[in-house]
């Protein structure tokens, strides 16, 4: 399923996601919540349009926000190729980090592999 976020996301980021994003407060932090609303990872992009364009293709489960999740244990770094955008993972554990990180989509390179917080 992350493979397949990622996928996407890349997908619209790359093609400039054209449609318009959900109203809502600036952020840029994108927030995965289960469905019992905890937080189970999150990625820190470099402004809130960036996070708008990545929202818009990932789902329901994902929102952007201004203030980063609490509670996440692990991090890991990725890059988006292109445009060569760094972009800081957090995940709710470790064995969540190294599942969604075990493999790339296209376009999407693991540059600094899960460390815990």
């Amino acid at each position: 399923m992350t493979r397949l976020f990622l996928l996407a996301a890349t997908a619209a980021v790359l093609a400039g996601c054209a449609s318009s994003p959900p109203a809502g407060p600036p952020g840029k932090h994108l927030v995965y919540r289960d469905s019992s609303g905890n937080a189970i990872r999150q990625f820190d992009y470099p402004d809130d349009a960036f996070c708008r364009r990545v929202e818009s293709a990932a789902g329901r489960g994902a929102r952007c926000q201004a203030e980063p999740a609490a509670g996440l244990g692990a991090q890991a770094t990725l890059r988006y190729n292109p445009p060569g955008v760094i972009v800081h993972g957090h995940y709710a554990d470790m064995a969540r980090c190294r599942a969604d990180t075990g493999t790339m989509s296209a376009g999407v390179e693991l540059v600094q592999a899960c460390v815990a917080k």
